[in-house]
């Protein structure tokens, strides 16, 4: 790391590091895999860490994780690029971040390659230090291993996304509350996940929620120290009773989640929602967050009223298209 690091951060980051100080949480980035025809892939020099990197950074509120991605290479490369597709969620713990200047970050990162539209590539010159493009096999070794482990998921799987490994660091850190103490109800996003689970006839569970009384599918915040596959078999085990298994991502979520709320909280919501197998467990509401869950056609929730996530019904939407997965809204 760079002994003269002197943080460049601004915007949603800085507002929320001078509430927050220098303490583990969340930040939602997306990071961008860009090839040329000839299958290089574009890399770049950071100023904040002595390693080899590729464009990306963290999202801003009311910000499309798409738009982001665009928005970020632009800035960083001056090139223009179209996103293609989502290559999966990199939340792991062995991915935290320990910035120069002392403050901790379990990065949730949306994964997407992209390409090239316009523009001509050159450094910006304050993040990103040089800009090259560079043969897979020679910039693996260079990279740190959230890096490497996007690669070479993007390589392996030109179609599905991958889905990680459901892994939880001990002792598990609820987020969201610790969040509120600092900043208490102005808006903050919040990385979280949603779960599609099947009975044999082919129903979705789904859980009536007490803030709202709407029926929705199971899902929460993720905590720190979980990876997102773990965050969605411990939402629909408290929330439900019920063990699952996440085998497909049906997509990320990003666009129309702000929620409001009845206390006053405003949340900016980005969701990993999965394609769940059901192992376990025994059927009940947690009467919490939950009064009521049963197993329905899923069409029936797009019968009600608007939920306080607009972007859900999107998610409802998508669920029924397999087609389609995985998306990125």
């Amino acid at each position: 790391m760079s002994e003269s690091f002197v943080s460049r951060a601004d915007g949603y980051v800085k507002w929320l590091r001078d509430r927050v100080g220098h303490q583990l949480i969340y930040l939602v980035y997306a990071t961008i895999l860009v090839f040329d025809d000839a299958g290089r892939l574009l890399v770049q020099r950071r100023y904040d860490f002595d390693w080899l990197g590729v464009p990306g950074g963290a999202l801003e509120p009311g910000e499309g994780l798409r738009a982001c991605a665009e928005r970020e290479t632009f800035e960083e490369t001056r090139l223009r690029v179209e996103v293609e597709r989502l290559v999966g969620v990199f939340s792991h713990p062995d991915y935290n971040l320990l910035y120069p200047n002392g403050d901790h970050v379990q990065q949730w990162t949306a994964c997407v390659v992209a390409r090239p539209v316009g523009g001509q590539l050159h450094a910006d010159g304050g993040e990103t230090l040089g800009v090259s493009w560079m043969a897979v096999e020679e910039a693996l070794p260079q990279f740190p291993v959230a890096y490497q482990a996007m690669v070479r998921a993007a390589m392996a799987s030109p179609r599905d996304a991958v889905i990680e490994p459901v892994y939880t660091r001990a002792p598990l850190m609820p987020h969201f509350p610790v969040l509120r103490q600092h900043i208490q109800h102005d808006p903050v996003i919040l990385p979280g996940v949603m779960a599609v689970v099947r009975d044999d006839a082919g129903r979705v569970l789904v859980a009536r929620r007490v803030d709202d009384g709407l029926l929705d599918i199971p899902g929460g915040y993720c905590d720190l120290g979980e990876t997102t596959t773990a965050a969605v078999v411990r939402e629909v085990r408290e929330e439900t009773g019920l063990e699952i298994e996440p085998v497909r991502l049906i997509g990320v979520y990003s666009q129309d989640m702000l929620t409001r709320y009845p206390n006053g909280d405003m949340v900016y919501g980005v969701g990993a929602a999965f394609d769940c197998r059901l192992i376990g467990g025994t059927l009940h509401a947690d009467h919490g967050e939950i009064s009521e869950v049963a197993f329905m056609p899923l069409e029936k929730l797009l019968e009600q009223p608007a939920p306080m996530m607009s972007g859900m019904r999107q998610c409802w939407r998508d669920a029924m298209d397999p087609a389609l997965w995985p998306v990125l809204r």
